[in-house]
C-alpha cells in the first residue's frame, strides 16, 4: 500500500483492526494521552500496532505519512491465523511482551509528570517573585508549560491536582491561586536543590529538629507572644519544659538544638558552644513565617513523591 506524504493511515482511539509494516518511507506517530503529544518516527522496518491488535484495544496513535511511503497492512484476521499455526508459546510471549509494553508506557507518563514538576512550580515560583501575587491565569500557566517543558494541559491540570490535595494551592475556575506565596518558591528551591547537589536539601529537617520547632511554635500559640519585626523569643526553660511534654521525653540539650542553630533557624541570646549545657542559654529566637513555612513543607514533602507516581 503507497501513502502520499501528508496522508493519514489512522486516528489515536479508533479501533484497531489491523497492524502496519513500514516498507519504505517515515510515518509519524502522535499521541495526546500516552506519549504528552510527542512525535515518533517510524522509518523501514518499523511494525506499528501489534500490542491494540492482539489485545483488541484503541489505537496508540494517530498515524501519518511524512513523505511518500509504503507500507504493509496485516489485518487482524490474517493474524490470529498466523499465530494459531504457530506453536500456542508464540502467542504467549506475544502477550507477555504487550503486557510489559503498558507497563513501560505508564513508567514513562510517571516520569514525564516527575519531570514537569519543577518546571511548573518555577514557573509559579517566578510568577510570584515578579508580580508579588499569588494568582496565576490556568491558561497563562498551561502555555508556558508547554512552552518551557513541553508539557501539555492535562499533565499541567494532573499537576495542579496534587499540589490542590496537598493545600498548596486551589484552582478556582480559570484561576490558580497559592495558599502560601512563600511555600510553592520554597518546594521549588527543595527539588532544585536536590537535583542540583544529589542530595536532601538543608530544608528537609529530622524528626527531631521537626520536635523541637513544633514546640517551639506550640509555645508562641499557646501564650500568644507578639513579634517584634516577625522575630519570636522563647526562654530556655519554657522550652525545655514544653520540649519535655511534646516530645515523648526526649531532653533537650545543646547537641539537640546544634543542627537548627548551624541552619539559622534557632538563634540564641548568647555565644553558642555544642560543648556547654543549654541552660547557659538565656533565650532562643527565631523568624516564625520561616519556621512555620518549614514546617509546612516538611509535611507535604513526604506526600509528593509519593502522589508523583501513583
Amino acid at each position: 500500500m503507497i501513502v502520499a506524504a501528508g496522508e493519514y493511515i489512522c486516528l489515536e482511539s479508533d479501533k484497531a483492526s489491523s497492524l502496519y509494516v513500514v516498507k519504505s518511507g517515515m510515518l509519524v506517530g502522535s499521541s495526546k494521552s500516552n506519549d504528552c503529544g510527542r512525535l515518533i518516527n517510524f522509518g523501514p522496518g518499523s511494525i506499528i500496532g501489534e500490542f491494540s491488535l492482539l489485545e483488541s484495544e484503541p489505537r496508540e496513535f494517530t498515524l501519518r505519512a511524512a513523505e511518500e511511503s509504503e507500507i504493509l497492512v496485516i489485518e487482524q484476521e490474517a493474524l490470529q491465523t498466523t499465530l494459531k499455526a504457530k506453536p500456542a508459546w508464540i502467542k504467549a510471549i506475544l502477550n507477555f511482551l504487550s503486557s510489559r509494553n503498558k507497563i513501560a508506557q505508564e513508567n514513562q507518563k510517571k516520569n514525564n509528570l516527575v519531570q514537569a514538576f519543577p518546571s511548573l512550580l518555577y514557573i509559579f515560583a517566578s510568577h510570584i517573585k515578579e508580580t508579588g501575587v499569588d494568582t496565576i491565569p490556568l491558561d497563562t500557566l498551561c502555555e508556558k508549560a508547554q512552552a518551557l517543558n513541553n508539557t501539555p494541559a492535562d499533565e499541567v491540570k494532573r499537576l495542579l491536582d496534587i499540589l490542590q490535595e496537598l493545600k498548596l494551592l486551589k484552582v478556582q475556575e480559570k484561576i490558580v491561586r497559592a495558599e502560601s506565596l512563600q511555600i510553592i518558591p520554597l518546594l521549588y528551591e527543595t527539588l532544585k536543590y536536590r537535583a542540583v547537589h544529589q542530595k536532601i536539601s538543608p530544608n528537609i529537617l529530622s524528626m527531631t529538629e521537626q520536635m523541637v520547632l513544633s514546640a517551639f511554635v506550640k509555645i508562641i500559640r499557646e501564650n500568644n507572644i507578639p513579634l517584634q519585626n516577625g522575630l519570636c523569643t522563647v526562654s530556655t526553660e519554657i522550652l525545655k519544659a514544653e520540649a519535655k511534654k511534646s516530645m515523648h521525653g526526649l531532653t533537650l540539650t545543646s547537641r539537640t538544638v546544634a543542627p537548627l542553630i548551624q541552619k539559622n533557624l534557632l538563634k540564641t541570646s548568647s555565644t553558642f558552644d555544642i560543648h556547654s549545657p543549654i541552660d547557659n542559654i538565656g533565650f532562643f529566637y527565631a523568624d516564625f513565617d520561616k519556621i512555620m513555612d518549614l514546617l509546612e513543607l516538611n509535611l507535604v514533602f513526604p506526600q509528593l513523591d509519593k502522589k508523583l507516581v501513583m
